[in-house]
C-alpha cells in the first residue's frame, strides 16, 4: 500500500472508471489476505459447508449452519456472516474469529461483531470492506483555519461527488487484489478538471487508508 499523495491514471468522463489496487506487505512484498478466506485447491470456486468449529480465542464451538465460503470475485457476501454456535460463552464484540471446515482447508477469519449469548446467534465479519470517494479539489478558503500549504485557509468539503463501497462498485477480485469500476453514467457527473480520490479499508476493528490520488478527468465531447 502507498500512502503517498499521487497522480491516477488520466480518465475521461466518457467512459467507465475501472482501477485496481494491489495491496502488498511492507516487509516480506507478498499480496495481502483481504478476502480472509482460504479454499481447497479443489474447491476454488467456492466451498458449501454445514460442519464448522468456529474459534474466538480461547473459546471454540461447534455450529451446524449451512455457510458459503465464496471464490474470487468477492463482493459483500462475507460482511455479516450469520451463524448459531453454542449458548451462554463469553464472546465480546471485536474478538478475533476463524470459521473452519473439518479438514482445516476451508477456513474464514475474521471478528465478531455481535454475539447473542442466549440463542447462540453469532455474526462476524469476514475479511476487509472498502469505502471509495470523489470528492472537488477546491482552492483553500480565507478564515477556515490554517495549514502549511498554499496559504491560509483549508480546501472547503463538499462532500463526495461519487462514492461507492464492497459490493456496490468495488469488489476483491484475487488475493491482495482490489478493484473499483463506476459505470459512464455515474462518472459523466464528473466535469474536465482533477478531483481527490480516496480508498480506505476496515475490517469492523481497524480501518486502513489505501490510497489518496489525484484523478484527472478530461471531458468527453461526445454526443449522447
Amino acid at each position: 500500500m502507498d500512502r503517498r499523495r499521487f497522480p491516477l491514471p488520466t480518465f475521461t468522463n466518457r467512459e467507465d472508471l475501472l482501477l485496481s489496487v494491489a495491496a502488498n506487505d511492507d516487509d516480506t512484498g507478498q499480496p495481502i489476505d483481504l478476502a480472509g478466506i482460504t479454499l481447497a485447491p479443489l474447491y476454488s470456486n467456492g466451498f458449501t459447508g454445514s460442519n464448522w468449529m468456529v474459534t474466538m480465542g480461547s473459546v471454540v464451538s461447534p455450529s451446524t449452519t449451512t455457510l458459503t465460503i465464496p471464490g474470487y470475485p468477492i463482493t459483500n457476501q462475507l460482511l455479516a456472516v450469520a451463524l448459531v454456535i453454542n449458548p451462554g460463552l463469553a464472546v465480546p464484540s471485536g474478538q478475533q474469529v476463524e470459521i473452519s471446515d473439518p479438514t482445516g482447508a476451508n477456513t474464514m477469519n475474521g471478528y465478531v461483531t455481535s454475539y447473542n449469548s442466549a440463542t447462540g446467534n453469532l455474526v462476524c465479519q469476514i475479511g476487509w470492506s472498502f469505502q471509495f470517494e470523489i470528492r472537488p479539489r477546491r482552492p483553500n478558503e480565507a478564515g477556515q483555519g490554517y495549514v502549511t500549504w498554499y496559504d491560509f485557509g483549508v480546501q472547503s468539503d463538499e462532500g463526495p461527488i461519487l462514492s461507492a463501497a464492497l459490493g456496490t462498485g468495488v469488489y476483491i477480485a484475487d488475493v491482495g487484489v482490489v478493484q473499483i469500476n463506476i459505470p459512464e453514467a455515474q462518472f459523466r457527473k464528473l466535469s474536465g478538471t482533477t478531483y481527490v480520490a480516496a480508498l480506505t479499508m476496515t475490517d469492523s476493528v481497524h480501518t486502513r487508508q489505501m490510497f489518496l490520488a489525484d484523478l484527472p478527468v478530461l471531458q468527453g465531447f461526445v454526443s449522447i
